[in-house]
């Protein structure tokens, strides 16, 4: 992982996170509540993609030789917050699928030849980017899945099988698909035999059908049906067999980037309800003069600033992880500050919500959208009770419980 280039100790804000920052705001001002609801509804979110890739957003982690900015996750997740703090609802999603499970993972474990043809497209944002790892017979398992890649006489793989909550596939044009090569009862452990494939989600052997989702998503949710699909030894990322270890360096990633993007949407939300708590007047006085409105909404903006300290360690880590030992520090707080983050990003907008009352409900406060949106970062990626099993079994060193 690329060392962030911010070198100041503590707290202090760098002129580059200053800069990182007022660039965010400067992109998202141009993107109001109104295009945001457009994307939900299948609109192509094209303008603003290409607005972060002209700032130098979507190659914020890839080396310099490559075309990117070759700074780290800690710039990455300031990035992402600072945008969906500033109103583009779902852009921590579109970070993930594309920046995260693209230029993150080609970074990390592609090829030479990989790395030349597309990285520079990626951060261009020339080219989009998907995953397809969770499976409908294994979800948080997954050294279970069971999507196959059979090696042929001729060194090429089949791979069958299914795939499921895959976003954004069909605006992709590569994916990074997640196979077993080795069956499971023929590896000495269980994390072992499984493979990183750079696939075609267009290709004719792979068949998707829409899921149907009741929550607003700049990216369009699929269920994935593999039937012979062909990859060639060329399109393995890193190391056969060794796939969900380096997947690793993709999924925390990803977790801090998801609760960088909670942390966004909860600014966002207590923002809009402490201007609706001045502004709304009942009984003669603003209903923000009662603290049954303030202790609430201070409340969940402490609650945030104590999640982002968590994402700051943790990207901070992540950013400095040379070892084993290393990585295993660096899942623990990644784990740590997507379960606070995802659920003081939550609780923000339900207070939000509340502190509109009846108006709440209305699209036009676009508090609900949040409310609903916030929703999904307890399961996705990775849920609530999952981070806690995490926590519990490697960082307090109980019982594996699962």
């Amino acid at each position: 992982m690329t060392v962030s280039q911010s070198s100041e100790p503590g707290f202090v804000e760098t002129e580059e996170d200053r800069l990182i920052k007022e660039t965010a705001r400067e992109i998202a001002a141009d993107y109001d509540d109104e295009y945001w609801r457009d994307v939900a509804n299948g609109r192509d979110p094209d303008e603003f993609w290409q607005d972060c890739a002209d700032a130098g957003f979507l190659g914020a982690t890839a080396p310099q030789e490559y075309g990117g900015e070759g700074m780290g996750i800690t710039e990455l997740t300031t990035i992402v917050e600072e945008l969906v703090a500033n109103g583009c609802m779902g852009a921590d999603m579109l970070f993930i699928v594309n920046v995260v499970f693209g230029a993150v993972t080609l970074t990390n474990h592609g090829s030479e030849e990989q790395k030349k043809e597309l990285l520079e497209p990626l951060i261009d944002g020339d080219l989009r980017f998907c995953m397809a790892l969770t499976e409908p017979n294994a979800g948080h398992n997954a050294p279970n899945l069971d999507t196959f890649a059979e090696e042929q006489d001729d060194g090429t793989f089949h791979i069958n099988g299914s795939k499921q909550w895959i976003s954004g596939v069909d605006r992709a044009d590569k994916m990074l698909l997640v196979a077993r090569t080795r069956p499971k009862d023929e590896v000495p452990k269980r994390t072992q035999g499984i493979t990183l494939f750079l696939a075609d989600p267009h290709d004719d052997n792979i068949e998707r059908r829409e899921l149907d989702v009741g929550i607003p998503t700049p990216e369009k949710q699929f269920e994935l049906s593999f039937d012979d699909y062909e990859a060639s030894p060329d399109d393995i990322i890193g190391t056969r067999d060794m796939g969900l270890l380096q997947l690793f360096d993709t999924v925390n990633p990803e977790r801090l980037v998801g609760s960088a993007g909670a942390i966004g949407i909860g600014r966002n939300a207590i923002e809009r309800a402490v201007d609706y708590a001045q502004d709304r007047v009942v009984f003669d006085e603003p209903i923000g003069a009662h603290q049954a409105i303030q202790h609430p909404l201070a409340e969940a903006h402490s609650q945030l600033e104590a999640a982002k300290l968590l994402v700051q360690k943790a990207s901070w880590l992540m950013d400095r992880t040379e070892t084993t030992d290393d990585m295993k520090k660096t899942a623990e707080w990644s784990n740590m500050a997507k379960l606070r983050a995802s659920e003081a990003g939550h609780e923000a907008c339900d207070v939000a919500l509340q502190t509109h009352g009846g108006n709440g409900f209305s699209r036009d406060y676009a508090v609900i959208e949040m409310w609903k949106g916030s929703r999904l970062g307890t399961v996705a990626p990775g849920s609530s009770q999952m981070m806690r099993n995490h926590i519990a079994e490697h960082t307090l060193d109980l019982p594996r419980s699962y």
